[in-house]
């Protein structure tokens, strides 16, 4: 099957305006918030599970949409608040860092040894060497190494789920070129398709999203990242399994249907400020968005965010009108 799926996305009416219903900073503090109810993938034994996008955590840097300053206090609140809940395993969806520079990773460690459960993470895009880089980024290999089970691919079992981890950041060549598009390269492919068959409740989560955002946007707006590369082979490997798929990177929480089942799960770096508490039982999954701000905090990366830049103001506005009317999807 090729058929790319759809997002579920909804777009405010024109007529109504942000004074018209709840402020968005209200909305972003009421979680856990249901995002999603999957009536797959289904685990016997009871598991929960933080999944933590997009921290861009920076030792240095201040200001951007992102609000590099709060970074490193967002992250420590989201391992704080997934100890307390006794999660059984920790995920992070990618890009860890601002932008791949070895102090930053070394910040990353740092907080992350203060979690109680164990945890993986996969690369995004600014996890990774690219050619316009202005400092020395570490390899994959060495990503792998101090984050993950020292490669990619990997499959790591966190209670009664399958974790299947992908680097869709890296480019062939090692180096990205003044790009931030994402591919799943053909080994990966093989081994996810070999692998698949042999789970039974499966995680598979890769930085970039699926298809499908582009077609729910419309005609008068657009994507905020293409999907990863040869999208209809990641789908085709993925169809037929009882699989969700997990990405980060667009800073945007959707829902993706059709013939696979994924989320795009919100940034922790910037407007909501939360992190994605997946729970999969033997009656389906279930993914909360878990705010990390105060009211203070989320005002303030919602101003950030609607000020920056237009495209930053763009995915600010797209994140409200998900916010306003959850959960995005109900299979239960």
């Amino acid at each position: 099957m090729t058929t790319e799926g759809s997002a579920v996305y909804r777009r405010r009416d024109a007529t109504t305006t942000a004074d018209d219903a709840e402020t968005p900073e209200i909305r972003a503090r009421r979680g856990p918030a249901t995002l999603a109810r999957f009536a797959r993938p289904r685990a016997d034994t009871r598991t929960t599970l933080a999944v933590v996008s997009d921290p861009h955590l920076s030792t240095d840097k201040e200001g951007t949409w992102k609000v590099f300053h709060r970074t490193e206090d967002r992250l420590r609140a989201a391992i704080a608040d997934a100890n307390d809940r006794g999660v059984d395993g920790v995920v992070f969806a990618g890009d860890l860092t601002e932008d791949g520079r070895p102090e930053d990773f070394d910040g990353a460690a740092d907080v992350l040894a203060d979690l109680d459960a164990p945890f993986v993470a996969v690369p995004g895009n600014h996890d990774v060497p690219k050619a316009f880089d202005d400092h020395d980024t570490p390899p994959v290999a060495e990503f792998a190494d101090r984050f993950a089970p020292g490669e990619f691919p990997f499959r790591t079992q966190f209670g009664g789920v399958d974790v299947l981890g992908l680097n869709s950041a890296s480019a062939p060549g090692g180096e990205l070129d003044a790009t931030h598009d994402g591919a799943i390269s053909d080994d990966q492919l093989s081994w996810l398709e070999s692998t698949l068959p042999e789970t039974d409740a499966a995680l598979v989560v890769s930085h970039h999203n699926l298809p499908g955002l582009d077609a729910a946007v419309g005609a008068d707006g657009y994507a905020p990242h293409p999907p990863v590369g040869d999208a209809p082979a990641f789908v085709d490997a993925l169809a037929g399994h009882d699989a969700l798929h997990l990405s980060g990177h667009v800073h945007l929480p959707a829902a993706i249907t059709g013939d696979v089942r994924g989320l795009v799960c919100p940034a922790l770096s910037s407007f909501p400020q939360a992190y994605t508490l997946a729970e999969v039982g033997p009656e389906g999954t279930t993914l909360r968005m878990v705010p990390v701000a105060d009211t203070e905090g989320v005002e303030e990366a919602h101003h950030l965010a609607r000020t920056h830049s237009d495209r930053s103001g763009d995915i600010a506005a797209m994140v409200e009108d998900q916010l306003s009317d959850l959960p995005l999807v109900d299979e239960r």
